[in-house]
This record gives structure tokens, sequence and C-alpha cells, in this order.
């Protein structure tokens, strides 16, 4: 009966123990995510700070708008709105940055804490497979096997030495239940762990999607101010009447530009052949491997996939992709009031692969200077997969050609150099050297 009561008692645990898929691993929140929540925590305040003055705004706006005697004062509120959506999307920036950020260090602790539970179970496996089989030899020697072995004892010392063996089998046999109850009872905490990060993934990319959505909404609100301004509107028909002068001279300048896109395209072509044959070479492998191997071309093993806002704390985009009286503009152009000087930073990390840092003609201008084949000062950055980034017209480019930048890293400043007819930033996304919508990148 002792037999049979042990083997009851050790499969009660075998069948919790094999439900089992590891052990608690102990990790909890680290001090990454406590400090990331706090600036999360700080975002959010500065978020809801600047609504709460778009409101005040709001309604200066809405009180003077239909009322010509308040015609300037109307213009002013609407010109420290937009300085105040700028400043609201650029506290949602950073908001994103930190929720991505923490959500990221929430799924690595959850990858650790898996590959330990997967480490626990193959342990588990394997000790409980081993004590089932022992416990069945038990079985079939019967319910006596204790006594026999001490009745076939030849002598009292014989008796002795076996009955030590015999409480010692059986405190190893018990050593080994209570060991699988201990783990059935680290799982359950691992599971509750883990409930827990996945609920706070969760929580976390609802939040993430909210504040994506509520910045897409902002950038919509700045656009509709810019249409209200009368010193914007007065730009826009400037320019109009500068690009529709110079169409000859823009769509020249374009065509030598796409021929150097088709160079650098090139370029990163065969660099990525090379890096394939070099890393199959370095692996010992016959075969250079196939697919796209593009991402080692940047040279940075921080390259995300996902591109960031290239001038911080300036978001107004006064023109975009696509025809534009009589020329095709292939990236967005972002302006504002005190744009000038303002940082320009690498939307993602990669390979700077042009680097122009000569034009003396730092102005606005009713035409093109020829400097930077009409970019002037700009740069080029390698994220790999075939994307690349160009930012044009600075006053100052401080990177060269083949630094490796990191995302957010600054690239130049902002300026009004080759064909600009005042201080803003021209920036493109390239897909294997396609003009791509950046508005659907950043």
């Amino acid at each position: 009966m002792k037999v049979q009561r042990l083997l009851k008692r050790a499969f009660t645990c075998i069948i919790a123990a094999a439900l089992a898929l590891g052990v608690f691993s102990g990790v909890s929140t680290n001090d990454l995510i406590k400090t990331s929540a706090s600036k999360i925590s700080d975002a959010k305040e500065k978020v809801e700070e600047y609504q709460a003055q778009q409101d005040e705004y709001d309604k200066q706006i809405k009180d003077t708008e239909d009322d010509i005697a308040k015609e300037e004062e109307n213009q002013k509120a609407i010109k420290k709105q937009m300085d105040t959506v700028q400043k609201t999307i650029q506290s949602l920036d950073d908001y994103i940055s930190e929720l991505q950020g923490n959500i990221d260090n929430l799924n690595a602790q959850i990858t650790e804490t898996q590959k330990l539970v997967d480490a626990k179970k193959a342990e588990i496996d394997s000790g409980i497979s081993n004590f089932k089989k022992r416990l069945r030899a038990m079985y079939i020697a019967g319910n006596d096997s204790y006594t026999s072995i001490i009745l076939g004892a030849e002598d009292f010392y014989d008796v002795l030495m076996k009955i030590e063996l015999v409480k010692r089998v059986a405190n190893h046999d018990n050593k080994i239940i209570d060991e699988l109850i201990v783990v059935k009872n680290e799982y359950e905490a691992a599971e509750k762990k883990l409930e827990e990060q996945k609920s706070a993934v969760e929580k976390e990319k609802a939040t993430y999607d909210e504040q994506k959505e509520e910045k897409t909404k902002q950038r919509e609100k700045l656009k509709a101010l810019y249409a209200k301004s009368a010193e914007a509107q007065k730009a826009l028909e400037e320019d109009k009447a500068i690009y529709e002068k110079k169409k000859d001279e823009i769509a020249k300048e374009q065509k030598t530009a796409e021929a150097q896109w088709a160079k650098l395209v090139e370029e990163a072509r065969k660099r990525a052949e090379e890096e394939a044959a070099r890393r199959a070479a370095a692996a010992g492998q016959n075969d250079t491997p196939s697919g796209n191997t593009a991402r080692t071309m940047g040279g940075s093993s921080k390259v995300t996939g996902n591109f960031k806002w290239p001038v911080p704390g300036f978001y107004n985009i006064t023109y975009g992709v696509g025809w534009r009286w009589g020329a095709y503009h292939a990236g967005i152009d972002i302006a504002s009031s005190g744009i000038r000087g303002a940082q320009i930073v690498a939307s993602d990390a990669g390979t700077v692969v042009q680097a122009e840092n000569y034009c003396p003609h730092d102005y606005g201008k009713n035409g093109s200077c020829g400097c930077g084949g009409g970019y002037g000062r700009h740069c080029i950055v390698d994220h790999g997969n075939g994307y690349m980034t160009l930012y044009g017209h600075m006053e100052n480019c401080i990177v060269n050609v083949g630094d490796k930048v990191n995302q957010g890293q600054t690239l130049g400043y902002v300026g009004s150099t080759g064909f600009s007819t005042g201080a803003h930033c021209h920036f493109e996304v390239r897909l294997n050297g396609v003009a791509q919508d950046p508005e659907k990148y950043v």
C-alpha cells in the first residue's frame, strides 16, 4: 500500500508538472522600464498642457475670425496656435517614442522569460520520464519489496545497512516529488507573470495607437491653420510664381538628380552583394545567401525600419509629393516660422552615402544657384532594405560619406541653400531609387 500511495502522489505531481511551461524567471519590471514609465508620464503631461493651451487659442480664433476689425488679432491667434500645435506634435512624438521603447522592453522580457520557461520544461520532462520508469519498476516488484529487502538480510549488521539503504531511497523519492511540487508552484507564478507582461504590452499598444491617431489629427489641424494664415498664403503665392517661371530649370535639375539616384542604387546593390558574399565566406558556406540582404548595407545594427520625423519641433508641410506647378516634387518641404538653424536628424540609422557641404548661397532666391544639383548642402543616408532618405537645403551638413549614423542623430541644420525660396528642409524617402510619400512613413 505504501508504494501505491507513493505512486498515486507522484502521478498527481506528474500531471501538474506536465501542464507547466517552465519555472518563474524572477524577471520583474527593471530599471529601464521604470525610467521609460517616468518619461511617458512626463510626455503625457506636456501633451495635456499644450492641448489645454490649444483650447484657449481655439476660442480666440473663433471669437475673432468673422470680425474684420479683429483680423490682426485673429492672425496673431492663428500664429500662436500654430506654434502650440507644433509643440503638441513634438510632445506626442516623444510620447510615442517612449511607448514604443517600453513595448520593445516588455517584449524583450517576455522573450527572455519564455526562453527560461522552455529550458526548464525540457528539464522537467526528462525528470518526470525517468521518475515514471522508476515508479513502474517499483510497482512491478510488489508492495512488499521493502520488507523483502530487510528480511533477506544475512545478519543484524546487514539489516542495519539495508534499512539505511531503504531510508535513503525513500528520502530520494520524496525529494523528487517535493521538487515537482515546487516546480508546479513556480509554474503558476511564471504563468501569472507572463500574463501580466502580455497585458502590459497590450495596454501600451492601445495607448500607442491612440497617440498615433492624435498625432495625425494634430498634423491635420496644423495644415488647416496654415491655410488660414495670411502670411503663409502670401508665401505660397510667391513660390508659385517663381516655380511656374522656372519649370524648365527645375525639370533639368530633376533629370540630373534621378541619374544620381540610379547611380546610388546601383552602388548599394553592389555593396549588398559584396556583403552577402563576405558573410557567406565567413560562415563557411559555398553558396551566396539568397533573398534580400540589403539590411546590412547601412552598416548599423540599430536600423529600426521605422522612420522618424527629420526636423523635431517643426511639422508644417508646405509642399508634398506630386506635381507642383508644372514640375514633379519628389519629397516634402518642411517649413515654419523660426525654422532656420533647426536640427535635421537621421530618420533612421544607416550609412551616409552622399554628403555635399558646399553652397555659399544660403538665402531665399527665385532660381537655382546650381549647387548640390539644386539640393544645395545636403546628405543622403542608406538605411538598408533598399531605403534611402535625403535631407536638402541645409545651412550646414555636418556628416561625411561613410559615416554610420543612428536614428535621431544630427546630420545638419536647416538653411536655404540650393534652389530654395526660403529656409526649409526638403525630405525624401526613396525605395530602390523610387520616390515615396514621406508622409506615409513619418
